[in-house]
C-alpha cells in the first residue's frame, strides 16, 4: 500500500466514527480536518466530495460491523451459540466497543429518514445482510433440530433484527435521559 492509500484509508477511519455518531450532514469538514490533522486539500485529494467521504466512511463502518459478526458466529457450533454471539456482538455496540457511535447502520438509516444521504442503497444492502445472517442462523437451527422447521425464517428474521434494533434504540433514549 503506497502512502496516498495509506492517507485515504486514515482519513474514513478517523472519519468513520465522527460521521457516525454526529450524523453525516451534521459532521464538518473542520471536524474531520481536526481528527486526521489534514488540511482541507490533503482530504479533497482523496475524495472528490463529503459526500463520497461520507459513503466510504459508512461502508468502512458497516465492514468492520460486518466482519465481527461473521467472525463471531462461524466461531459458533449451534444456532443457539451463533444467536447469543450474535446479541453479544450487537449489544456491544451499546458501548462503542466496535464502532464507535452505536450500529452504523440504525443511525444513517434514521438520518436518511429526513435527509438525503448520498447512500440509502447502502443501508439497505447492509439491512438485508443482517436478515440474511440472521436467517442463515435460523436454518442451521432448523437443520440441527434446534429451530421448528415450519418457523418461516425471513420473517422471524425480520422480526428480530426489528426488534434488537427497536430495543437499542429505546436503551439509548433512557441511558441519554438518566444521564443528564
Amino acid at each position: 500500500m503506497n502512502k496516498g492509500e495509506r492517507t485515504k484509508n486514515y482519513i474514513i477511519e478517523q472519519s468513520s466514527s465522527l460521521f457516525n455518531k454526529n450524523g453525516y450532514k451534521s459532521t464538518s469538514i473542520a471536524e474531520i480536518m481536526t481528527a486526521t490533522g489534514l488540511k482541507k486539500g490533503g482530504i479533497y485529494n482523496h475524495f472528490d466530495n463529503k459526500d463520497a467521504l461520507a459513503r466510504a466512511s459508512f461502508s468502512h463502518s458497516l465492514n468492520t460491523l460486518k466482519d465481527k459478526y461473521i467472525g463471531v458466529i462461524r466461531s459458533k457450533d449451534t444456532a443457539s451459540e451463533q444467536f447469543d454471539a450474535f446479541i453479544d456482538v450487537f449489544s456491544s455496540l451499546l458501548h462503542d466497543n466496535i464502532v464507535v457511535g452505536g450500529c452504523p447502520l440504525m443511525n444513517a438509516a434514521i438520518e436518511a429518514d429526513d435527509s438525503n444521504i448520498d447512500f440509502e442503497d447502502s443501508i439497505k444492502e447492509g439491512f438485508s445482510g443482517l436478515i440474511k445472517l440472521i436467517e442463515g442462523i435460523i436454518q442451521k437451527g432448523k437443520k440441527q433440530n434446534e429451530i421448528n422447521n415450519e418457523l418461516d425464517a425471513t420473517q422471524t428474521a425480520i422480526s428480530i433484527l426489528s426488534s434488537i434494533e427497536g430495543s437499542s434504540r429505546q436503551w439509548t433514549m433512557i441511558e441519554f435521559k438518566f444521564l443528564h
